[in-house]
């Protein structure tokens, strides 16, 4: 038997967005906190995430890394539960329960039972609200991401596409890692840590999202009491816009004791946003192009430098989008003698799609593809919590139907527009490992088209 939650004091204001389909709802309760969920039928499970407004790139220089730190912090230790005991009221259940910070959100999320939804969101509100940030867990704590810093600098993949971000987005907060420095990891102090915490993590800044068996009338009951916690009585703080210059084209070499080199050619895209509330339609025909190039076994790359002269392992490429600017990504992992010839491939591949198109099949192929991987992938409801709670942080309310239909409606010429504006210019190329040939390198990137 279901327990009856009380009514609400105060009212809860609830309605559902335009062209959404009847499982999901949408509720703002008094402080400013948003309540979205979606109901997935015959599903046993309950996803909920808490969607934080704030990331890296909302960080001050001398806060950088303070975001992914506080993330670490809160699951130290609450007035009511040890840090053992956090993790362990999950998983007692059969839950997983995790976070991440990104550039710009952060979020805490969970998934169990449905009979075992109160305990999720209990954890949960209880680490953003009633976290000690106790000296000594920030001194711990740190070496933690000192460690996790050292790993990632220890990646050679990870190392390229930092060095490629950093060139592309120069001039913006954007530019700068996640994870903070070692510098600034070592500098950050448990007061500068906590009155971040206290200034960011209010109402009107965080969504909690729910997919799965979710009654979403009790769910925003139970949040009020966190609502009401969290309610901010000041507004919230002015974040810095970030928009950057694009960054120079540029070889940029990192030389490791390896025995191969792995490469990323970055070039600089299009955001979320062309205008305020306006989605970038251009980004349908680039995420379709990056398929065609390299998204998956089929693809023209992977089929050329794989398939037909065994030169590396894998290339793939990719678009990634912030809300203002955007990068697509094309890399590989060789034999560093090697690298030349792939990129020189990379470049003419590109210089195809640009003179002479794609041919209907391959777009229809893509199509059928990223439409195919978008569905598929909300099979699950963490999958599917995700994206409604990514969604209503960007308000992005457009059905999975209505993003369907915009990559259906792209054509063969807006794929050949978008290889010559946003291919067509110089690339950054970044390469970590062994040792190549700059001036072969400097040479193709400076002659590119």
């Amino acid at each position: 038997m279901v327990e009856h939650l009380p009514e609400v004091a105060g009212g809860v204001s609830a309605q559902a967005g335009s062209g959404e389909p009847d499982q999901i709802r949408r509720t703002t309760l008094p402080g400013g906190l948003r309540v979205v969920s979606e109901v997935v039928p015959g599903s046993r499970s309950f996803s909920v995430g808490f969607f934080v407004n704030t990331g890296s790139r909302h960080e001050a220089p001398h806060l950088h890394g303070v975001s992914h730190f506080l993330e670490h912090v809160l699951f130290k230790g609450t007035k009511r539960r040890r840090p053992e005991e956090i993790s362990a009221a999950i998983e007692r259940v059969g839950g997983d329960i995790n976070a991440y910070t990104a550039k710009e959100h952060t979020c805490f999320y969970a998934q169990v039972l449905h009979d075992d939804r109160r305990i999720a969101v209990d954890v949960l509100t209880d680490m953003l609200g009633s976290s000690l940030v106790r000296s000594v867990d920030v001194d711990s704590e740190r070496e933690v991401i000192l460690d996790e810093i050292a790993m990632h600098n220890d990646d050679p993949t990870d190392v390229a596409h930092e060095l490629v971000t950093s060139r592309l987005f120069a001039g913006s907060p954007l530019e700068r890692s996640v994870i903070g420095s070692k510098a600034s990891i070592e500098a950050l102090e448990r007061r500068q840590i906590a009155s971040y915490w206290r200034r960011h993590y209010r109402g009107p800044a965080i969504v909690v999202a729910a997919a799965g068996r979710v009654d979403h009338d009790r769910l925003a009951e139970a949040l009020v009491p966190f609502a009401e916690q969290i309610a901010a009585s000041t507004p919230a703080p002015r974040l810095p816009s970030g928009h950057s210059r694009r960054g120079e084209s540029a070889v940029l070499l990192h030389r490791r004791p390896l025995e191969h080199s792995q490469a990323v050619l970055g070039f600089r895209s299009p955001g979320l946003f062309s205008a305020p509330g306006e989605f970038d339609r251009t980004r349908a025909a680039l995420n379709l192009l990056a398929m065609i190039l390299g998204g998956g076994m089929s693809s023209r790359l992977f089929v050329e430098v794989r398939e037909h002269r065994g030169l590396a392992y894998s290339i793939d490429a990719g678009e990634m989008a912030y809300t203002d600017a955007g990068c697509v990504t094309i890399e590989w992992g060789s034999a560093p003698e090697r690298v030349p010839e792939i990129a020189a491939i990379v470049r003419d591949t590109i210089a195809d799609v640009i003179t002479d198109g794609v041919t209907p099949d391959e777009l229809a192929r893509a199509k059928g593809q990223m439409t195919g991987q978008l569905l598929l992938g909300l099979e699950g409801s963490s999958a599917r919590m995700s994206r409604i709670g990514l969604g209503e942080l960007l308000g992005d309310y457009r059905t999975v139907d209505e993003v369907a239909e915009i990559y259906r409606a792209v054509t063969v010429t807006d794929l050949q527009r978008a290889a010559a504006d946003g291919l067509g210019v110089r690339p950054v190329l970044a390469v970590v490992g062994a040792r190549v040939s700059r001036p072969r390198l400097s040479t193709l990137v400076q002659r590119w088209l």
